[in-house]
């Protein structure tokens, strides 16, 4: 049988092995963030970024709006250290359609 710290250490060892999104969170007026953490999980940055960057666009379509204005950054992490990225953006107004089209 498993000592009681097993379990506990298990499931820590689930839970780093998937990549982690924090809430969406107003950091000005205008201005939304979100940092997605890859954990253990094996992604490239290109990957990490874009999941960022899905869920930016996501929840300014939720609003109705087009994402917009957006600066990504990382930690740089190498090796063992997790991964993460940061995405700073903006909702805007979708444009209006064009008349006659």
């Amino acid at each position: 049988m498993l000592p009681r710290s097993a379990l506990p250490l298990c499931l820590l060892t689930l839970l780093t092995a998937c990549g982690v999104s924090s809430e969406i969170k107003a950091v000005d007026k205008d201005r939304y963030q979100i940092r997605y953490n890859a954990g253990a999980k094996a992604m490239t940055w290109v990957e990490i970024k874009n999941q960022a960057r899905q869920q930016a666009e996501d929840y300014c379509g939720q609003k109705n709006q087009r994402y917009a204005r957006p600066e990504v950054s990382s930690n740089h992490a190498t090796g063992l250290m997790p991964k993460e990225a940061v995405v700073t953006f903006s909702c805007e107004d979708k444009p209006a359609a064009a008349a006659g089209k």
